[in-house]
């Protein structure tokens, strides 16, 4: 069996908390910031894919944005939707040191120390949960054996045992993403990865109960990355028509941005044409960040 080298096993940190923190301790630490790190958008910026993501948002009220990071993205949202409150959330310590209330405007988005895996947060409580890069920091080693094992190389045991760790910590974000989200809310999850390698992990949640319905997949030009879009429980018919009136589960012109999710269809249920679009999606829930704990 091959060993792991260290361009190998390097891949594993970005699910670490000692990575991230040692990161950001870092930028904390030079004096010439020659890599504008005080603020970064992992994959891609808010203006790259609002036309995608903007109608699932704009009736949303509370807004849940995981592995945050040092991201100028929750602050780009709330500047666009101005009645939305979100609350980043990182398991970085360092990292609010270095960002400080920098996340975003005052009074509309806040930020706390938590792991998205495990979110000390009540049940039903968020109109939109937003993911920027925090599944793919879960899964990125074990995309990286997926890759490994199609060119036909060794794998360790240790790599065994990591990929399926990470394979966990994904359905274990999912559960968490669905637990907090209101009926009828929104998880608006952006990805370096196709559906050809994130399709099993949203047809496992299916499979295990979880209330995820995929909506659309859309690609954004910029770089490339793909956005998927799911709702919590039945799905409003208004949202099967926001693609351009086209059902967003149905096959659409990759050069537009949106991608052939044909495979992906049977994750959606029946449009359920009894709710309303225009109705805000939780409207009570609470705007004030202590009455989102547990």
């Amino acid at each position: 069996m091959a060993q792991a080298g260290n361009d190998r096993s390097r891949i594993w940190n970005f699910e670490r908390v000692e990575y991230w923190d040692g990161r950001y301790r870092q930028r904390l630490q030079e004096e010439a910031d020659v890599f504008n790190e005080r603020t970064f958008d992992w994959l891609c910026t808010y203006d790259a894919i609002r036309k995608h993501i903007d109608p699932y948002v704009r009736e949303a009220y509370v807004a849940l944005d995981i592995g945050c990071g040092n991201a100028d993205f929750a602050a780009a949202v709330s500047a666009a939707h101005p009645t939305l409150h979100i609350t980043g959330i990182d398991y970085s310590s360092s990292l609010f040191e270095l960002c400080g209330s920098s996340l975003g405007p005052s009074h509309r988005t806040g930020w706390l120390v938590m792991d998205a895996r495990f979110l000390a947060l009540r049940d039903s409580t968020f109109d939109l949960i937003l993911d920027k890069g925090c599944l793919d920091a879960m899964c990125a080693g074990y995309d990286q054996i997926v890759l490994l094992r199609s060119w036909g190389r060794d794998i360790t045991r240790q790599e065994e045992e990591l990929s399926e760790a990470a394979v966990t910590s994904v359905m274990q974000l999912l559960r968490e993403v669905e637990r907090c989200l209101v009926p009828g809310g929104r998880y608006i999850c952006i990805s370096y990865e196709g559906p050809g390698g994130r399709q099993q992990f949203f047809k496992s949640a299916r499979e295990a109960g979880l209330r995820l319905t995929l909506v659309r997949t859309a690609v954004e030009e910029e770089s490339h990355n793909y956005v998927y879009i799911f709702v919590k429980g039945s799905v409003p018919a208004a949202l099967m028509m926001l693609a351009d009136g086209a059902l967003p589960c149905a096959t659409t012109d990759a050069s537009a941005g949106d991608v052939d999710t044909t495979a992906m269809a049977t994750l959606a249920p029946e449009a359920d044409e009894s709710t309303d679009l225009q109705a805000p999606v939780a409207s009570g829930a609470a705007a004030d960040q202590t009455d989102l704990l547990q």
